[in-house]
């Protein structure tokens, strides 16, 4: 996709860009041995591995033939620990494991844990490090349990694993270091034996397929969700707390695949843009493979620090001393079988004086100090927005009208009062009023509010009347900032019976009610907004420079109907140049009729003009429209001309040179419309398509 995507744009460095794509099945043997074949390729640099086991074995001859590689998905330290040829986009396992150890002592009050580790997998150096850290914080390690990834199909063997976690206390942590493959099987028979038990795993288990597996038997057995939910894993790129980029690549993503990108998706796609920015920045031109090879690691390896980040679509991407992406690790809950994020988040400070409010939140107890990191537990509340309709769209206001139904689910002891919301770019209206919707459902309160506002936009022109518009409507708390409340977008809406609708939103014909304009895409996201304040200080690098909110979004991309547009405002325009062209035909000494066509088509395009800008605010760019018009006033200019220039070889009696005028004024008038229309095309319309 991302490939794809750049070649579409004309490439990089003027290069089409060539994706060659190799299967190891998680074998190491056959990734060594792949590895060695991609090395005597021209191939720049390598997206890969999955599992770690193939990725070891890969990135020793990476690492001897220096092709530059990042994975998306192979997790144990060993692949990137002394290769500086391999690059992780996401948290080791291990520290993955240390995390949650931390979460599960800080967040729960974990006395006592069980661990199963599944041998020589990712899943075990989770696991091992998450025991050993928990050891650290005093939490006892009740049971520590061994399995093989082919005890993953042995009754027997998890049935004895069941049998042994029965008898821990209720409440009991089960730490999960068991692959993706293995972990329906092992959380079947644990659920069919426990019920419901706190567990957590690893980032390989973030993904909704995780409860695909479980689909028949809780229609048959179970509620939706029973084998899964309460599941904790660790979650890089949590779509319910993406930013927009990573929405927009999701909205892409749907539209290419049909499904949501799982955070997987997501790394690999951010891999290939890290490639590609490194090609062009590096002037990679594929003259010399291992030199372009060399100039990419070291483009990788140079994104050491968080001013060397780069932007991608999950925030921002720069590397540890191990090559580990430097991103915060967010906590992801199963709840009726999708992952969220869950309720409260652990956000790490650095720098206790750039949080605002510091010290209330420590006497709050909402400070956790775990000897080498420092986290503020920060509540989610997760809302949600479903549009019902958009309408009053005013270019020239720069306004909008919105009406639809906007919703909070939260933790009942969060004490949390939806009228604190805002809409910071509410016109008018755009009140919650009175409920429409509550509900109480496993320790969580759902409000839902029926709103109507007029909203400020911020309209561009440039590419009119092909223009496509996004209208933009974020809500916030009063007073909140991004240590106090993480706003998530939950994608369903919430059942009268307190679970979840999973229908989709509003169909698009209903939601926009305007003949100009066509519906193109609806997306929703979180978003952190920084208010820079000194807050009546002096500046000081140790003092917080301003506040960050979290907001939620609803973005809607509108286009112009460019039909209905083409044929009120081209028609006219369509009859000037019949005109000017009949006016051609005409004898050059008919110069009185052939005045008033010039002049007639002159004035009737400038009033034309003036009544299409007239439509839209005053703006100090050129729009697509006004190169059709300027060609316009060209026709009509150069026929005025013609017409007088003729009129005068007319009456020296020059006919052929009179004969060659107007042909060329036909010809140029038909050519110059040609060419207008092409350059629109090529420049907005057909970038637009």
């Amino acid at each position: 996709m991302a490939v794809e995507e750049a070649n579409a744009a004309g490439g990089v460095n003027g290069r089409l860009v060539e994706l060659a794509v190799y299967d190891d099945g998680d074998q190491p043997a056959r990734a060594r041995q792949l590895a060695r074949q991609i090395a005597a390729t021209p191939a720049i640099a390598v997206l890969g591995q999955v599992a770690s086991s193939a990725a070891v074995a890969a990135g020793a001859v990476y690492k001897e033939q220096g092709v530059p590689a990042i994975t998306g998905a192979a997790s144990e330290s060993r692949v990137t620990a002394d290769n500086d040829w391999y690059f992780r986009l996401f948290r080791d396992a291990a520290g993955q494991g240390r995390f949650l150890a931390d979460y599960a002592r800080y967040r729960f009050g974990a006395r006592e844990i069980a661990v199963i580790r599944e041998k020589g997998t990712a899943g075990e150096e989770f696991a091992s490090a998450f025991r050993d850290r928990a050891k650290e914080q005093g939490i006892k390690v009740a049971v520590d349990l061994e399995m093989f990834p082919a005890d993953g199909k042995d009754r027997a063997v998890l049935d004895g694993i069941a049998n042994k976690l029965a008898k821990l206390p209720k409440g009991t942590i089960v730490v999960l270091g068991t692959q993706y493959a293995e972990t329906p099987p092992v959380l079947q028979v644990l659920r069919d034996k426990l019920g419901p038990f706190p567990c957590m795993g690893y980032s390989s288990l973030a993904t909704d397929t995780l409860s695909v597996p479980f689909a028949d038997s809780e229609k048959l057995r179970h509620a939706p969700g029973f084998y899964t939910d309460g599941f904790m894993v660790a979650a890089p790129q949590m779509g319910d707390v993406a930013e927009y980029a990573q929405t927009v690549f999701a909205s892409r993503y749907r539209t290419r695949y049909g499904v949501d990108p799982d955070p997987e998706a997501v790394r690999w796609y951010e891999g290939a843009q890290l490639i590609l920015q490194a090609v062009a920045s590096e002037g990679v031109s594929g003259s010399d493979r291992q030199m372009d090879r060399r100039r990419i690691r070291n483009w990788l390896a140079s994104l050491n620090k968080p001013q060397a980040a780069v932007a991608a679509v999950g925030g921002p991407i720069y590397f540890d001393k191990e090559r580990n992406a430097e991103r915060g690790i967010a906590v992801g809950v199963f709840y009726d079988g999708r992952l969220i994020s869950s309720p409260v988040q652990f956000i790490p400070v650095t720098e206790p004086a750039q949080v605002p409010g510091y010290e209330q939140l420590a006497s709050t107890g909402a400070v956790v100090d775990a000897g080498d990191a420092k986290f503020v537990k920060t509540p989610v509340v997760y809302a949600g927005v479903e549009m019902n309709s958009l309408d009053n769209i005013d270019v020239r206001a720069n306004t909008f009208a919105a009406d639809f139904f906007l919703w909070f689910r939260f933790q009942d002891d969060l004490n949390l009062d939806p009228h604190e919301v805002e809409f910071p770019t509410v016109v008018s209206g755009a009140t919650l009023g009175k409920e429409v919707g509550h509900h109480s459902r496993g320790g969580f309160t759902t409000v839902t509010y029926h709103v109507k506002g007029v909203f400020r936009a911020e309209y561009e022109f440039s590419r009119f009347p092909f223009d496509q518009q996004t209208l933009k409507i974020p809500i916030q708390f009063h007073n909140s900032n991004n240590y106090t409340m993480i706003l998530a977008y939950a994608r369903s809406a919430p059942r009268q019976d307190g679970g979840e609708s999973k229908g989709s939103a509003p169909a698009a014909s209903s939601v926009l009610a305007s003949k100009l304009w066509k519906l193109k895409d609806q997306i929703f996201y979180r978003d952190v907004v920084a208010y820079k304040s000194s807050f009546g200080e002096d500046a000081d690098e140790s003092r917080p420079s301003g506040v960050e909110v979290n907001r939620i979004n609803a973005a809607i991309t509108i286009e112009r109907d460019v039909f209905g547009f083409a044929v009120k405002n081209f028609l006219p325009l369509v009859c000037i140049l019949v005109a000017v062209l009949i006016g051609y035909a005409l004898s050059p000494d008919v110069i009185n009729p052939r005045v008033s066509i010039g002049v007639t088509a002159l004035l009737t395009t400038s009033v034309l003009f003036q009544k299409l800008a007239g439509d839209l605010p005053t703006v100090t760019y050129i729009t697509a429209m006004d190169y059709v018009f300027f060609a316009f006033f060209a026709f009509c200019v150069m026929f005025l001309l013609l017409t007088v220039v003729t009129y005068d070889t007319q009456k020296a009696k020059r006919p052929k040179l009179t004969t060659i005028l107007n042909r060329s004024g036909f010809i140029l008038t038909l050519v110059g419309l040609a060419g207008t229309l092409t350059f629109v095309w090529v420049r907005y319309w057909g970038h637009v398509a």
